[in-house]
């Protein structure tokens, strides 16, 4: 069998295909047919050859080169990962402290969602609806107001202005239709005892309202209809003023009607016990894209990548490097092949390992 030479081996470590070289290598290879097989052991009397330690040292040298090689190319990324190293450590220590409060909203939002969710009898996303008809109603009083004042004279941008700020107002003031659908939730929630179950009881101030806020409920009922009284009042006038009496009382009966229009839609949307399961909803998704915006912080980014790059980079000289010794190692093997007549055919067997040999003993030869 023709052996490969040495040169040609280390061709692989210039980029030579190594595929090639192993075909070429078996397309090469011979079985010779002989009588009788025999091989000669590896001498004891030398227990390394100097071939064998040159080629032990160059597998070493390919080991540390290429090590090397990889310390060289992953410097940058280490260093640059090195500078950023008190900003990633600073930004695991946020996320690990920051963790626990985005458990304990979720653990909150899912315990008020379990306790109090059959008592919630509002729709989820009704609040949409609710937002449309605020600002329809809102843009209406506007645009009422508004005009009036144009058409008395004001100027346009004080005008408007001074009609969004009473438009407010009278929209505000028809919000207090919700303090009336707490307290009437509340009222059919109560029993005749007022007693709740224990796991109720932390809630009891939410389910069944407290009695003492239906005289403040009725006051802020009083100035909310002054407020729309006003408005109509103002709104009456100027367009009486302008347009006639009969204006007067059509633009002042639409501010008075906006007003009702905003009590009925509060109260329509109105519910303690479902806004405050989307309160704790929602402070859990506050937590979590907080958490989140920690996790992508930038500077962690790329303190992470860069140690990884200088990671990866580390590992392919390192697979290079076992690579390159693993064929020293193997041309090491094929120098010895070429001098069988002194270094032998291959290491002798050892003694670790042979079974020892049991022999029978004639008891009755043991008893004598």
């Amino acid at each position: 069998m023709r052996h490969i030479s040495f040169v040609e081996r280390m061709k692989r470590f210039v980029g030579v295909d190594s595929s090639a070289l192993l075909e070429a290598k078996a397309k090469q290879a011979r079985i010779t047919p002989v009588q009788e097989a025999t091989a000669v052991p590896r001498p004891t009397t030398v227990s390394e050859f100097y071939v064998e330690k040159e080629f032990d040292d160059l597998g070493i040298e390919q080991l540390r080169g290429h090590t090397a090689t990889g310390e060289a190319a992953a410097a940058k990324p280490a260093a640059t990962a090195a500078g950023l190293d008190p900003a990633r450590q600073t930004g695991h220590s946020l996320i690990g402290a920051n963790w626990p409060i985005v458990t304990a909203a979720r653990d909150r939002s899912s315990r008020l969602e379990a306790v109090l969710g059959p008592f919630a009898k509002r729709r989820r996303g009704s609040r949409w609806g609710y937002f449309v008809c605020l600002l329809l109603l809102l843009l209406g009083d506007i645009a009422g107001l508004g005009g009036a004042a144009i058409s008395y004279g004001e100027v346009p941008a004080l005008a408007l202005m001074q009609a969004t700020s009473a438009s407010v107002a009278t929209v505000l003031a028809g919000m207090v239709g919700t303090e009336f659908k707490y307290l009437k939730q509340a009222q059919e929630r109560r029993n005749d005892n007022g007693t709740l179950p224990a796991e109720l009881e932390p809630y009891r101030a939410l389910l069944l309202g407290p009695l003492a806020g239906r005289k403040y409920v009725m006051a802020a009922s009083i100035v909310a209809a002054l407020i729309a009284l006003f408005v109509a009042v103002g709104i009456f006038a100027l367009r009486a003023a302008i347009e006639g009496q009969t204006s007067g009382y059509v633009f002042g009966a639409l501010a008075i009607g906006i007003a009702l229009g905003s009590w009925i839609n509060s109260f329509r949307y109105a519910d303690a016990v479902a806004d405050k399961i989307e309160a704790a909803r929602q402070d859990y998704r506050r937590e979590l894209r907080a958490h989140a915006r920690l996790a992508r912080s930038l500077p962690l980014a790329l303190a992470e990548r860069f140690l990884e790059q200088a990671r990866l980079i580390r590992l392919h000289h390192k697979f290079e490097g076992e690579a390159a010794h693993a064929q020293v190692m193997a041309a090491k093997y094929l120098a010895l092949q070429q001098s069988p007549t002194v270094v032998g055919h291959g290491p002798a067997p050892s003694e670790i390992g042979r079974k020892p040999r049991f022999t029978l003993i004639n008891p009755s030869h043991q008893d004598s």
